[in-house]
């Protein structure tokens, strides 16, 4: 399955680009899903139909829903959820307020990833959209099952002991209930769920994103950090749409000053963006709403291409040998290098760039050896190992 990201600050114009992209995939004989992982949906009312937490048919060929977390919570992992409750419930809490706590910060995050997983694992559509929330919360979304990565192998088997020698001890005196091993199963099951998105994610060949931007200043910065935080963590950003554009009949009269501030804002963008293609999308009289409205935005963004083809790009992380050592690449642009911070312990990278922290597993190769150098080749972060098995290979 192909899987388009639409993501960008709030209100540039990403839940229409997302349901167009759909409406010309599917009239390029894909068989299509857009869905909204934004908790402030707005999918329906831009498609003009009332949308649920089930693919709703749209179009022809093209199918919708807007993820509903409760739902999910309720589908993927039901222990969980009746574990936290019986939690609550021991404290005193009422079950009302227990069912409205159990939804904790991020859950709407892991949801739609969940989600992504079973619709992908169904085989029932060739391309996905996603429309998601603005940039700080996809970058959330995004990053997640890389760093939850670190507790599920670090911290979640050693839990599941140590409850497993309290239950058979002190367990039955406890008036706290004790997770069951149905609660370890489910996020047993979880963790590989969310090694399955983080693979689809980051396949450069299947999964990317499309950065959407209006050309404005504070737009433009936003976009610049996004751009950066998604190659941190290793998704393939391969396209800059550039929404909203007012037409040259805009350079007199009242719209005068905001088309000559947007002239030297879209000169500013190749210098900014370096070779990312960008494609340019106009600024409509009307609202874009509407299967007909939709089918415009698609054409004038797209042409006669195939909105779910893979616009040519290089992928984010690279493990090569560089003058003759081994070595690791990895996409930053638009980042200070001061910013950056890196350390190693074992057979894992962290690199942080900013507020954002990211671990790359090393391969078995590079496992024994140790970090000789780190700098900036332009926009690459080269990464040069030396000694061990990496000086063999």
């Amino acid at each position: 399955m192909r899987v388009i990201i639409y993501t960008g600050k709030g209100g540039v114009g990403k839940t229409s680009l997302a349901a167009a992209t759909a409406l010309g995939a599917a009239a390029h004989g894909h068989r299509t899903l857009v869905l909204s992982t934004d908790s402030a949906h707005s999918l329906g009312d831009s498609l003009g139909t009332p949308l649920g937490p089930d693919p709703r048919t749209v179009a022809p060929n093209v199918d919708a829903l807007e993820i509903d977390v409760l739902t999910e919570l309720e589908r993927s992992w039901k222990a969980v959820h009746e574990y936290l409750l019986r939690l609550l419930a021991s404290q005193g809490v009422e079950e009302i307020t227990a069912q409205e706590v159990v939804i904790l910060p991020g859950m709407e995050l892991i949801a739609a990833l969940l989600r992504l997983d079973g619709i992908e694992q169904e085989h029932r559509y060739d391309t996905a959209v996603l429309d998601t929330a603005p940039t700080a919360e996809t970058l959330r979304l995004l990053s997640f099952p890389d760093a939850i990565e670190w507790y599920f192998d670090r911290v979640l088997r050693m839990q599941r002991r140590v409850t497993r020698v309290v239950r058979s001890t002190v367990g039955r005196a406890m008036k706290t209930p004790l997770p069951s091993e149905g609660f370890f199963d489910t996020l047993e099951e979880l963790h590989e769920r969310f090694r399955r998105v983080r693979a689809l994610l980051t396949d450069p060949g299947r999964s990317t994103v499309r950065l959407v931007v209006n050309p404005e200043r504070m737009v433009i910065a936003e976009t610049q950090r996004a751009y950066t935080y998604l190659c941190l963590f290793g998704l393939t950003v391969e396209l800059l749409v550039v929404n909203r554009i007012m037409p040259k009949e805009a350079t007199s009269g009242y719209f005068a000053p905001t088309r000559s501030e947007q002239d030297r804002n879209l000169g500013s963008l190749e210098e900014l963006f370096g070779a990312l293609p960008q494609l340019p999308v106009p600024r409509y009289p009307r609202e874009v709403i509407g299967r007909e409205s939709l089918d415009q935005l698609g054409k004038d963004v797209f042409g006669e291409n195939d909105p779910a083809r893979i616009w040519p790009s290089s992928p984010p992380i690279r493990f090569r040998m560089r003058e003759g050592a081994p070595s690791i690449e990895l996409t930053l642009p638009l980042v200070d290098p001061s910013a950056v911070q890196l350390s190693q312990r074992g057979d894992t990278l962290y690199l942080t760039v900013g507020a954002y922290r990211r671990s790359i597993a090393l391969p078995v190769a590079y496992t024994r050896s140790q970090v000789e150098r780190a700098y900036f080749d332009k926009g690459t972060f080269v990464i040069r190992f030396r000694g061990g098995d990496a000086a063999k290979h």
